[in-house]
Parts: structure tokens; sequence; C-alpha cells
């Protein structure tokens, strides 16, 4: 127990760390590119700290427990919005500067419902997890696409701006790849620690594992956060919502076909749902203030407790 404890502290240590030099890196990178903050929150932080789902979930699949990779891509997505978002907003107000927030919000909410009318049949196969694989790729080359295009309006980058890019870069990935790993070691020390506890696998799939793998979100939101980069926190849980659906749900499907289970329907879909539906009517409704209130987080993570709780009354 007590190693398990010293692995525990010593991924978040590890995670606070690597979620501070990712946001300085990133924001730098952006800045230096002319790329808007929340373009990279959303592309590079969104995606990349998205990765721990991605991992989980591909192994899981292939390991036989798809009931576990579902679960943890809808347990994330209902964690970043209601805990990480609520989490973020105690630390400080967030700022509505971006009009491609509605946008991508929208793209999040119709990846929604799209994997709802999939799961319509009451399984996800192969064509399934294409199909989103596919579309995920096309928003990925429009987005890309699209800032190359304007990249190529502006004037070329110097050969000493070059290496520092290429510097930031490095920075970057290294960073990222750090934040990766010491949620990793974060999540299995939490797993173990809650085995020998005599906690299911059940409740530690919805709850430990889908709070672990979301741990690189919660440490580079706190400290955008803290640096006021309001852009990267909102650009980071909705590009990561959108890669657990189309991404993360796309690549278990197209690992093993599988049967949804009943709680997905009755609960876990609903749930997410409503929270992806109410963060887009909150970020309308406070367009005009141009920011979304501290008081907010309180809604928010008392939301989380109740899903908690809901889940352990059903467990």
């Amino acid at each position: 127990m007590f190693l398990l404890t010293a692995a525990l502290v010593a991924g978040f240590l590890l995670l606070a760390w690597s979620a501070d030099q990712l946001v300085s890196s990133a924001s730098q990178l952006g800045q230096r590119l002319n790329v808007p903050a929340y373009v990279i929150g959303f592309l590079v932080l969104g995606f990349g700290t998205s990765a721990p789902e991605l991992l989980v979930s591909g192994i899981s699949a292939w390991q036989g427990n798809p009931g576990l990779a579902i679960g943890n891509a809808l347990g994330s997505n209902i964690t970043n919005i209601l805990l990480i978002l609520g989490i973020t907003l105690c630390v400080s107000p967030l700022y509505l500067h971006e009009d491609a927030l509605q946008r991508d919000i929208i793209i999040l909410i119709a990846a929604t419902a799209l994997f709802a009318v999939l799961i319509f049949d009451r399984q996800l196969q192969f064509h399934d997890g294409l199909i989103l694989l596919v579309i995920m790729a096309a928003m990925l080359y429009y987005m890309t696409r699209r800032k190359l295009e304007e990249q190529a309006l502006e004037k070329s980058t110097p050969a000493s701006a070059e290496k520092k890019l290429a510097a930031l870069s490095a920075i970057l990935l290294v960073s990222l790849a750090v934040l990766l790993a010491s949620s990793k070691l974060v999540v299995w020390s939490s797993i173990s620690i809650a085995k020998l506890l005599g906690i299911s696998d059940l409740v530690i799939g919805l709850t430990m594992v889908a709070f672990g793998t979301s741990l690189p979100e919660l440490a580079t939101c706190l400290v955008s956060a803290l640096k006021k980069r309001s852009e990267l926190v909102l650009g980071n849980i909705v590009g990561s919502n959108i890669f657990n659906i189309l991404g993360v749900v796309g690549t278990a499907s197209v690992i093993t076909s599988y049967s949804i289970p009943r709680e997905i329907y009755t609960r876990d879909l609903p749930v997410m749902s409503a929270v992806t539906a109410g963060l887009f009517l909150a970020v309308l409704a406070l367009q005009h203030s141009k920011k979304i209130p501290r008081g907010l987080s309180i809604l928010f993570i008392s939301s989380y407790i109740a899903y908690i709780f809901l889940i352990y009354l059903q467990a």
C-alpha cells in the first residue's frame, strides 16, 4: 500500500509539472505561428490529452472488455464537462472570446447524436467505428487545411525563429509524453489501491478509470486557468470530448464489435447528452457577458457528485 501511495503522489507531481510545460509551450507555439489559442487548445491539448482514453479503451477492447472501453469514453466526456470544468471555474471565471467555440460545441452535439443513432440497434460494429473515424479524419483535414491556407498568406518565418519553433515543438512533445505517462501511473496506482480496498471492477471503470484518464485535461485546464488562458481551457474540453466520441469509440469499435450495456441507454448516454446540451446553452446565454462565472462551478460539481452517487446506487 505504501508503494502504491508513493506512486500515486509521484504521478500527481509529474502531472502538474508536465501540464505547466505543455500549456506554456503550446501557447508560445501558437503565438509564433499566428494560430489562435483556441485552435491550439482544441487540436493539440484537446486531442493530445485524450490519448489516455484512446489507450485504455483500445486495450480494453482488444482484451475483450469493450464495456469498459465505451464506459471510459462516455464517462470521460461527463467528467470533462461537469468535474473538470467545474473545478477549473473554482480557480477562475472563463472568458468567451472565440466564435469557433459555438461551432465546435455544435459539432460535439452532432457527434453525440450520431453515436446515439449508431447504437440504436444495441450494437457497435466495425462499420460503425469506421464511420466515426472517417468523420474525425475529415474534420481534422478541414481544420488543418483552412489554417494552412491562412498561413500561406502570411510572411515566411526567419531561420532563427524556425529554431525556436523546433525547440518549442520538442518541449511540447516531451511534456505531452510525460503527461500521458504520469496519468497512466496515477490510474494504475489508483485502481490497485481500489482493488485492495475491495471496490468492484464496475465502479472502478465508471468512476476511477474515467476520472484517471481525464487527469491530463484537469491538469492542463487548471494551469491554463491560472495563466488566464480561457481559450485553452474551453478548446481542450470540447476538443477532447469530440475525440472521445469519434476517435476513442471509433477505434474500440473497429477493434471489436460488441453489444451495448443497458446502462448506456438508461443512464450514461442521457447524462452525457444533457450536460453537452447544457454547456451549449450556457455558452449561448452568457455570450453577451462574454464570461462563464465561477458560481456555475457549484452546479457542475454537484451534478457530477449526483451522477457518481447514482452509479454507486445502481452498482
